[in-house]
């Protein structure tokens, strides 16, 4: 059975961690030890993600295009993920988990061979009566006396055209919320600084970044596209110097909800054509950005797509493209499911049953 190698627990404390780690481990043990436990998460084939704490929800967001197995670890409901550990984790639930995985991987048997069949040489080999006959010795031609007159010489070959030389590949280009959401942003105090702006510390390992009462200063530095190591570590007396100098830690969640305003560039990643969007919950709005109060009033209506909701509020299509994207990475927008192919006449859809959207 072509299992998944091995399970990581990531994006939540260390203390469920580690119980949901011994459970693992108990219920792996009863089954034959079928699974391993991995090392961290690049290793692992299957990642149990904390959805319901920001940085298991950056860690979901991250593990999109990584082609790991996820299971989504949550107190709610019902998660966007193949496989749903619900909490309080029972032996029973965590067991039902991994059967589902190893179902879901398991390789499709092969088709019984027809009995009687001939074994694959005996169909490979070509049948006696199909053979070809030996070839029949062909006569020579009788030699053609040479022409009195030489033929012309043919034109030399005209060589092919060189081919055009290619295009160089576009360099990718990294914006602050790339960094924040594919971990490459760095553990620990770092700082972000730019020509004629305010330096922008963070520190993701505590969850916090430094801001005074304005946010919006912080705006260019979600814009820019940053070069390699224009992130830069801090040592800790500096950030909590800084700290006192600028204001006091504000959530990460605000910074990382910043930086997907900014480096949206007025368009939703990967957006499915003729998308519907709405909030589920209300956010909280800044109120450096004013027109953001009435779009989240617009999408409050229900699911709409981008162009209807700019009319309603008044605003062009670029900058309610950009709060939808800052409202999926925070967790207060959802896009609307796709109807099902198979389905003729589907029924109004609960908010339990669409998929919540994501950068």
């Amino acid at each position: 059975m072509n299992q998944p190698a091995s399970v990581f627990f990531t994006g939540m404390d260390s203390s469920d961690a580690e119980q949901l780690t011994a459970l693992f481990q108990e219920i792996n043990r009863r089954s034959g030890n079928r699974w391993a436990l991995a090392s961290d998460a690049d290793s692992a084939g299957v990642l149990v993600i904390d959805v319901d704490t920001l940085y298991g929800h950056m860690t979901w967001l991250g593990a999109q295009s990584s082609g790991q197995a996820i299971v989504a670890l949550t107190a709610g409901e019902t998660a966007d993920a193949d496989h749903v550990l619900h909490r309080p984790v029972t032996p029973e639930a965590m067991r039902r988990v991994l059967h589902g995985l190893s179902a879901a991987h398991s390789p499709t048997p092969a088709a019984p061979e027809p009995a009687g069949a001939p074994p694959p040489a005996a169909r490979s080999a070509p049948a006696a009566r199909d053979a070809v006959p030996p070839a029949t010795k062909v006569p020579e031609p009788t030699p053609v006396p040479a022409a009195a007159h030489p033929a012309p010489e043919a034109p030399a070959p005209v060589p092919p055209p060189a081919p055009a030389a290619s295009a160089p590949a576009k360099p990718v280009e990294r914006r602050l919320i790339d960094l924040m959401l594919s971990g490459n942003a760095g553990e620990g105090p770092r700082k972000l600084e730019l020509p004629g702006q305010p330096p922008l510390l963070f520190d993701l390992t505590r969850k916090v970044f430094l801001c005074g009462s304005a946010i919006k200063p912080y705006l260019p530095h979600t814009q820019a596209v940053l070069r390699n190591g224009a992130i830069t570590p801090v040592p800790a007396d500096e950030f909590d110097a800084q700290r006192r100098e600028i204001g006091d830690a504000q959530p990460i969640g605000r910074l990382l909800w910043l930086a997907a305003l900014g480096g949206s560039g007025g368009e939703i990643a990967d957006a499915a054509p003729g998308a519907r969007y709405r909030l589920n919950k209300w956010p909280q709005i800044e109120r450096e950005f004013p027109k953001h109060f009435r779009i989240a009033t617009a999408m409050m209506k229900g699911f709409q797509a981008p162009s209807e909701l700019a009319e309603q509020s008044g605003v062009t299509v670029a900058e309610v493209n950009d709060f939808i994207a800052a409202s999926l990475v925070s967790g207060h927008a959802e896009v609307e499911a796709a109807p099902s192919a198979e389905a003729v006449a589907p029924p109004q859809k609960s908010l339990l049953e669409r998929l919540r959207g994501a950068r």
